[in-house]
């Protein structure tokens, strides 16, 4: 299991080469974690609840459209792209980095944090 201390350090491990921040978020928008403290992860964390929004609308259009489950979205906006993954049920990852990051970086590290949380919280949701 993940204690709470130890997320924002597994949050700071994907950030660097264009990636500038990450946060885990429930599907109703509180946030559990964030890889920086300040102001500037305050003024993150609020975006990441429109995000967690925004993302859960298009998973479930997905899911409609699809008839399976969507793990990853990645949205570019004019300064930034961010990338959404689904960290287990209620559970979501959220990073942003520069428009400029490598192709396929900023997907693979979210995808890898996101694992690693949905299965460190697998003991909390699997009935025993």
């Amino acid at each position: 299991m993940i204690r709470s201390r130890h997320v924002p350090p597994l949050l700071q491990r994907i950030t660097g080469n264009g990636i500038f921040f990450a946060a885990v978020v429930t599907s109703d928008g509180e946030l559990l974690g964030t890889s920086h403290y300040g102001k500037q992860s305050y003024q993150n964390a609020d975006g990441s609840t429109l995000l967690t929004d925004i993302s859960t609308d298009y998973m479930r259009l997905g899911d409609e459209l699809q008839q399976s489950h969507m793990d990853y979205i990645e949205i570019e906006m004019s300064k930034c792209l961010i990338g959404i993954a689904t960290a287990g049920p209620d559970c979501l990852v959220i990073a942003e980095a520069k428009p400029t990051v490598c192709e396929g970086l900023l997907k693979s590290r979210v995808m890898a944090c996101a694992s690693h949380i949905q299965d460190a919280l697998i003991p909390l949701t699997d009935p025993a």
